[in-house]
């Protein structure tokens, strides 16, 4: 068992690197808020999560880092174009819901369950949109998710659970 006491600690980020991926680039993986989601967390090993620190301006020149630890998938054609159109939107501001979602509409993609990501150049979008915007073998896997934690059918382990992200790193 991990300490639950630790969702108070900051992220120790000594494991994180630099982001180093190609933009844009789709995350499928777990945005890390606290040293309990750090310890707790765990992608099987085959699928070769990664943990990068990512750098994004939240307001005007007020940055932040985001430590992810996942996966970084190459984006489809249909993730491209999404990429290009939310590129073209007025970087200076930060882009509010409505608007992103009106864009998301335009896609078929929805963003319900994780919008509280949305920043500039990071660009939330539900689970269900995964196999819309990425062709990578895995989103072929009906059991993806049970597959990265790699939980047993047979056995609860709550500390392993979390909430997934997907996002358009951009």
């Amino acid at each position: 068992m991990i300490n639950i006491a630790l969702v108070e600690e900051p992220v120790n980020t000594k494991d994180f690197s630099h982001f180093n991926e190609s933009l844009p680039t789709l995350f499928l993986g777990f945005a890390i808020k606290n040293e309990y989601d750090n310890r707790r967390l765990k992608i099987n090993n085959i699928y070769s999560p990664k943990k990068q620190l990512f750098l994004f301006e939240k307001e005007k020149e007020e940055f932040n880092i985001l430590p992810l630890y996942g996966l970084f998938l190459k984006l489809n054609d249909l993730g491209e174009k999404l990429a290009t159109t939310l590129l073209n939107q007025d970087l200076s501001n930060k882009i509010t819901y409505p608007h992103y979602e009106k864009i998301l509409s335009e896609y078929d993609l929805t963003c319900n369950n994780s919008y509280s990501y949305l920043n500039k150049r990071i660009y939330p979008i539900d689970f269900n949109c995964f196999n819309k915007v990425c062709n990578d073998k895995i989103t072929k896997d009906k059991k993806i998710l049970q597959h990265l934690l790699y939980l047993d059918d047979d056995k609860f382990d709550f500390q392993k659970f979390g909430a997934f992200k997907l996002l358009i790193l951009a």
